[in-house]
């Protein structure tokens, strides 16, 4: 098992690089991306929302005799006021796609996946995976938002429950590598910061004052 708070102790040393810290938490075992291979596991997700979603209009497109069954499914026609709420809300989100700036800046090591120092300010102080949140409400959204103009499906929602439960997964590991960083502290940070739930996390922002 490994000792908790190595990046805590880290962050205290003085006279390291951004570089040097980096390597001292590689040399501690504390990798990211050896311990969580993030980008392989969005790419498949992704992918198979993208497939799930939008498969039944490339079979309309392009004429695929071979996927005709998807023509058949029933399609779901929401309210020109449901569309441009699901517009609105994903273009309010896209600040949360661009929290990684934060952690280059603050983090420590000058790296978005390798970080010394527990960032709670900006976004981080709503939710505790900003990226995962926007990622999540894009794959529930634009389909919603586009589908005047695509066939929303059934698979359209299974598409956004497989999205959900993957980034929740990714999450939590996440959060295990983390507690190995920091300890107690990212303890506590998960008790006062939601996952993911936005309105949550501003009713708590709130009530901390």
């Amino acid at each position: 098992m490994k000792k908790e708070g190595i990046a805590t102790e880290i962050a205290q040393k003085e006279g390291l690089t951004p570089e040097q810290r980096r390597e001292e938490l590689e040399k501690a075992g504390l990798d990211f991306l050896k311990e969580i291979p993030e980008n392989r596991w969005l790419a498949i997700t992704f992918v198979l929302w993208a497939v799930l979603c939008f498969l039944p209009n490339i079979a309309e497109f392009a004429h695929l005799e071979a996927l005709g069954f998807l023509l058949n499914l029933y399609v779901m026609k929401f309210p020109i006021v449901v569309v441009w709420i699901a517009v609105g809300l994903l273009v309010a989100g896209i600040p949360l796609q661009f929290t990684e700036r934060l952690r280059v800046k603050k983090g420590g090591c000058r790296n978005e996946h390798h970080t010394v120092i527990l960032i709670e300010e900006g976004l981080f102080k709503v939710v505790r995976h900003p990226e995962y949140t926007f990622h999540i409400c894009l794959s529930i959204l634009l389909p919603l938002a586009l589908s005047p103009v695509i066939r929303y499906t059934a698979p359209s929602i299974i598409g956004a429950i497989l999205v959900i439960a993957s980034y929740t997964g990714l999450a939590k590991r996440e959060e295990a590598f983390n507690i190995s960083k920091w300890g107690d502290d990212y303890r506590k940070y998960v008790k006062e910061v939601p996952r993911f739930n936005f309105v949550k996390g501003l009713w708590n922002l709130k009530r901390r004052g």
